[in-house]
């Protein structure tokens, strides 16, 4: 018999920043007051900047529109889902292929800017994890990205195996990672894993594993809210 899909939906609708304080050693950022529960986000970036150009229908605009914050999207789903001010956001790893500066210069500065641009949010909570690109067949055929996939998905599992976690939240698309809340759900239980995606009328795709859990709708309004349209390639 085929799993169920079921869901806890949870939309995020009206753009709000908590207010937020540096706390622990780490370094973690948490909504004021409360008892926390650690909250650490994992970004699948290429797939959620091509989804957020196809979802919000900015594929006919220049490349920077469907950039966001990292950070700022983390602190919105850390404090979603009745969490409120209990939400302490810990970790933002973003997962992305990084150009090889022989063959794409430009493109490798650009990545670097933005890492940095990531970076200085909040060090030390916002961790960006670029792997080269491979370059098979170059020019012949465009460079591809080569174990991101599976670098994200064992920081998901290790992040809530070894306990620095309360709460991981993934942020992809790409049905390639549905084991990953699937796993976690069934070893661990279904409240340590939750999923994100963007979401509108014309785009509703999104993670859907058979156990039941906490999934977080980024609706457009929330999007505009975070995006930075930068063009890294001139800064």
């Amino acid at each position: 018999m085929a799993a169920r899909n079921l869901f806890v939906s949870c939309t995020i609708a009206i753009p709000f920043f908590p207010a937020v304080r540096l706390s622990g050693p780490t370094g973690g950022v948490s909504a004021l007051g409360g008892r926390s529960v650690r909250v650490a986000v994992f970004i699948d970036w290429q797939n959620v900047y091509r989804t957020a150009r196809r979802a919000y229908r900015l594929d006919h605009l220049p490349g920077e529109r469907g950039n966001f914050s990292p950070l700022r999207l983390s602190l919105l789903l850390a404090a979603a889902k009745g969490r409120g001010a209990r939400g302490e956001l810990v970790r933002v790893e973003i997962h992305r292929g990084l150009p090889s500066q022989k063959y794409d210069k430009i493109g490798y500065i650009a990545n670097l800017r933005q890492e940095a641009a990531w970076r200085a949010e909040s060090p030390g909570v916002v961790v960006p994890k670029l792997r080269p690109l491979r370059y098979r067949n170059y020019p012949k055929e465009p460079p591809a990205e080569k174990g991101v996939d599976v670098g994200l998905a064992v920081s998901v599992i290790e992040a809530t195996l070894r306990k620095s976690c309360d709460v991981a939240i993934l942020f992809s698309h790409d049905t390639d990672l549905l084991p990953v809340p699937e796993a976690i759900a069934h070893l661990i239980g279904p409240g340590h894993i939750e999923t994100a995606s963007w979401a509108s009328d014309s785009f509703q795709g999104r993670l859907r594993p058979g156990t039941a859990v906490v999934h977080h709708s980024i609706s457009q309004k929330v999007f505009e809210a975070i995006e930075t349209p930068v063009n890294y390639a001139r800064a």
